[in-house]
């Protein structure tokens, strides 16, 4: 038995690992794991149509039986090289679970479980070709990793990796994302984001990448590593703490952070914690979608408040407006803000 029927047999008896499952719902989508799967299912009803003879003519001369079954073979060979055909009622209960295994693939990119391994693609070099997932203003997504990690992409946002990410677990971030890193200690899961590099084993994090000049960083579970390639300074993080890395700045201090809302923006809820008013603008127009224009001068103090998933733009904006003192008009996907001051 080779090693790819062994594999089918495992995974539909349920004793793979998840990771095992993963990557190899991962090779089916190859092209090399497509024409395995299809040898193995034209392999399946030769050898069904085999039997079917032996029992039928059970006293059949064995040389003359030899002869018949090898030109037999040559011709149902050609017989799928021609149409591809395959008699599905000699193998009913093979072909349903081969459906099953087919269906839940399709399901699995639907909901962007697996990446598109046909397009999408980037190549950096002859050697390494990088697959990219990204989300327009206003969407977000939660996207699983070949190596079973997880990764809440943010809207506005942006992440690469290689296509053997397996042996080599790269991820290139434009704009903010949380991470649930699969723990494999010999494979160091990197984060890179602009001038910074987070490397992890297992754990969970977010990063915050928006303003290049200020990325944040904050972890949840585990422990991470945060090196400044433009300084070369690193340091590490515990959970509840968080970095502040600058690009003009060889100093990474460290601050507490919470954890419960460090991720609550993947779970859809929206919060401020002190940010001055034209960061609150650019997230608001990051998470809905839409553009603001600001008429008048800029409201001094900071914005505070947490909103509750699917909360209306309008009701945000009254909120904010009521404590920074400002109309607002919405048109569509345009929005107006005019200060009173």
């Amino acid at each position: 038995m080779d090693n790819f029927t062994k594999k089918w047999q495992d995974f539909h008896a349920g004793s793979l690992s998840k990771k095992e499952a993963v990557e190899f719902l991962y090779f089916l989508e190859s092209d090399l794991g497509k024409a395995k799967f299809q040898k193995l299912l034209k392999r399946t009803w030769m050898d069904q149509e085999e039997e079917k003879s032996t029992k039928d003519n059970p006293t059949a001369n064995p040389t003359s039986s030899t002869s018949n079954n090898s030109a037999a073979h040559r011709e149902k060979g050609d017989f799928f090289n021609k149409f591809s055909i395959i008699k599905i009622t000699k193998f009913k209960t093979f072909i349903k679970y081969a459906a099953c295994l087919l269906a839940l693939i399709l399901v699995l990119k639907h909901l962007d479980f697996l990446p598109d391994l046909t397009g999408n693609q980037t190549k950096e070099s002859a050697e390494t070709v990088w697959i990219s997932k990204s989300n327009p203003k206003g969407i977000k997504s939660k996207i699983l990793l070949p190596d079973s990690s997880w990764v809440y992409l943010n809207a506005g946002s942006k992440i690469q990796y290689p296509e053997n990410f397996i042996e080599n677990r790269d991820v290139h971030l434009e704009g903010e994302a949380f991470f649930e890193v699969y723990e494999d200690k010999d494979h160091p899961f990197v984060v890179k984001t602009f001038h910074v590099k987070t490397q992890v084993l297992g754990t969970s994090f977010n990063i915050n990448s928006m303003n290049p000049e200020s990325i944040e960083i904050g972890l949840a579970t585990g422990s991470l590593k945060i090196i400044n390639s433009a300084s070369g300074k690193e340091i590490q993080l515990v959970p509840g703490e968080g970095s502040n890395v600058n690009p003009t700045n060889d100093e990474m201090e460290k601050y507490n952070v919470d954890i419960l809302t460090l991720s609550q923006w993947k779970e859809g809820i929206l919060h401020f914690d002190n940010e001055d008013f034209l960061r609150a603008i650019k997230k608001l127009e990051n998470w809905y979608g839409v553009q603001i224009t600001v008429t008048g001068e800029i409201p001094k103090g900071t914005c505070n408040g947490t909103f509750q998933k699917q909360t209306y733009l309008s009701n945000v904006l009254k909120v904010l407006g009521h404590a920074m003192d400002f109309n607002f008009e919405i048109n569509k996907n345009q929005v107006t803000i005019n200060t009173k001051k």
